[in-house]
């Protein structure tokens, strides 16, 4: 027998058993503690060193490959890889014991999930050993105490997390910041402040945005000019350099998912945000977390500007995506990009650029046919499509009354492209407002039509919440009323400026697209077979679109 073949009985059994005069080899397990190295005497580093120790004693050794760690939480039902490499390990039999620091670095799931494991790990012949409590699973009484410890775990797990849970729900209404400093900002005394050399890059990457660039044109030109991306400047080297543990990025340059988390962050604008909601206080005011890189406004507008150059998604090879938006960092290329739709089969319209290939002129058509969709879709010429919309354009400004729904439609949101600051002060203000009537109306609800509240005490705190809900209401009246009402325009001066042939030609692309959205939702092409002026409808905000053709009744 060689000194590293197993023993006859290891064969039976499937569990290594080593030669008289060598350690049995065993493996040990370790799970990150969110404390520094140097207070928490169950770190990695030290827990790996408890189980060496208590392997020696028992005359074990942990070989490399045997040593596993995990970097989660042991209480949610997460995926942990090490902790089940570490427990399939022992159940395969290439080793006999797993060594642990503590009950609670193993799970802090209770007894349920620690007794399935002993479960299983006595049929195979394994155990656990807790050097902290000095408990091998395997010995007689020690399963009661482990999930006793097991149970312990759990509820300190959970109490934990009710006392950071409260301590966040402070800082967020505090205006305190109490973690990771975002990309372009310091974090001093709890409150955010412009980095002096990335909030000018941040800065940029907004005008840039704004200005019409897409997201990938803005990642490439920052890994061009060699500026380190958050994951390596702030995660990765100023962790090391304070000390934590942190693993050194797999991409050390930009994407366009990076810039885009970056821009519409809500603390680009040092907003208090939870779960995707910003926070309000108690008067129907956001809540600040510090001195913002953008403003409100700009944020809006950046939301907007992404909004409008998305699209809805209404065919994919996965149907998660269908009903969703497009990720919106690419600006159109074209004028009618997103306007355009088949008005034989409703699916989006392309343009086909002739031109670029040598093949005659540009032509819009439909997608799904250019896909092999069965569709009476035809082209339509491009330059004349764009000329025929802007003329549309034009007319209808033109003819509409001052009080026309579309010249209302209009104003509005040429307000919010001119002020932006001012209409966003206005919608957040009219947000507030709506979800304070809806809180008062489910707390009416709550009372008079669940019967929620009885006692003296309930009914006590029910005229509570609702005399501060009234009074965030009222808050929030009573800002917009000193807003004032929303200003009028009168849309005519743009036939004479931006609307004009020559004004027109002199305003680049994305400028050209923003006029036509304040007017118009669509523009509905149809097949062949029907006469040149009828082949094309525009439809404007205060029109419902037409249904495609092949969805209407047969009338024949």
């Amino acid at each position: 027998m060689s000194p590293r073949s197993p023993s006859p009985q290891s064969e039976r059994s499937g569990v290594y058993i080593a030669p008289s005069g060598e350690l049995s080899p065993a493996g040990s397990y370790d799970r990150k503690s969110a404390m520094p190295v140097a207070y928490d005497s169950f770190s990695p580093e030290n827990q790996r060193r408890l189980n060496q120790e208590a392997a020696a004693r028992n005359g074990e050794q942990i070989p490399p490959e045997f040593y596993f760690s995990d970097y989660v939480t042991a209480r949610k039902d997460v995926h942990r890889p090490g902790f089940e490499k570490a427990i399939r390990t022992l159940l395969d039999g290439r080793i006999k014991t797993l060594y642990v620091a503590k009950v609670d670095r193993l799970t802090r799931r209770g007894m349920v999930q620690v007794g399935m494991i002993l479960d299983e790990l006595e049929k195979v012949g394994g155990r656990i050993f807790f050097v902290a409590e000095g408990l091998d699973s395997s010995k007689v009484g020690a399963r009661q105490i482990i999930a006793i410890l097991a149970e312990q775990a759990r509820a300190e797990a959970d109490a934990i997390s009710w006392r950071i849970g409260q301590w966040h729900l402070h800082n967020r209404r505090q205006g305190i910041w109490d973690g990771r400093r975002p990309y372009g900002y310091l974090v001093e005394n709890g409150r955010l402040r412009p980095h002096p050399e990335e909030a000018p890059i941040v800065r940029w990457m907004i005008q840039e945005f704004l200005g019409g660039a897409s997201l990938r044109a803005i990642a490439r030109q920052l890994n061009d000019r060699g500026v380190k991306p958050p994951r390596l400047a702030i995660w990765y080297e100023e962790a090391r350099a304070k000390g934590h543990r942190a693993k050194k990025p797999s991409s050390e340059t930009w994407g366009y998912d990076t810039v885009r988390t970056i821009l519409t962050q809500p603390a680009i604008a040092a907003l208090a945000s939870h779960k995707g909601q910003l926070v309000y206080d108690e008067n129907g005011d956001l809540v600040f977390k510090g001195e913002g890189i953008a403003t409100v406004g700009e944020r809006t507008r950046i939301l907007a500007e992404l909004e409008r150059r998305s699209t809805l998604v209404r065919e994919g090879k996965r149907a998660a995506r269908i009903g969703q938006r497009t990720g919106g960092g690419r600006p159109a290329k074209y004028l009618l990009t997103g306007f355009v739709r088949c008005g034989e089969c409703g699916l989006a319209g392309m343009r086909w650029p002739g031109q670029k290939y040598g093949r005659g002129r540009d032509y819009y058509y439909c997608s799904g046919k250019r896909r092999g969709h069965p569709c009476r879709g035809s082209q339509y010429p491009a330059a004349e499509l764009e000329d025929y919309v802007l003329a549309r354009f034009r007319n209808r400004l033109a003819t509409s009354d001052p009080d026309d729904p579309l010249i209302e439609t209009i104003s509005s949101l040429w307000l919010e492209q001119t002020l932006p600051e001012n209409e966003a002060d206005r919608r957040v203000l009219e947000q507030a407002k709506d979800d304070t009537d809806a809180r008062i109306a489910d707390l009416y609800a709550a009372r008079y039509e669940r019967g929620e509240f009885h006692t003296a005490g309930e009914l006590a705190l029910y005229e509570s919440m609702m005399r501060k809900l009234r009074d965030q209401r009222d808050a929030a009246e009573e800002a917009l009323r000193k807003l004032g009402p929303r200003p009028t325009v009168d849309i005519g001066f743009l036939l004479d400026s931006e609307l004009s042939e020559e004004g027109w030609k002199a305003l680049p692309l994305v400028r050209q697209r923003d006029l036509l959205s304040l007017a118009i939702q669509g523009v509905w092409i149809y097949s062949a077979d029907e006469p040149l002026d009828q082949r094309a409808v525009v439809v404007f905000h205060d029109e419902e679109p037409p249904r495609p053709r092949r969805d209407q009744p047969d009338t024949s």
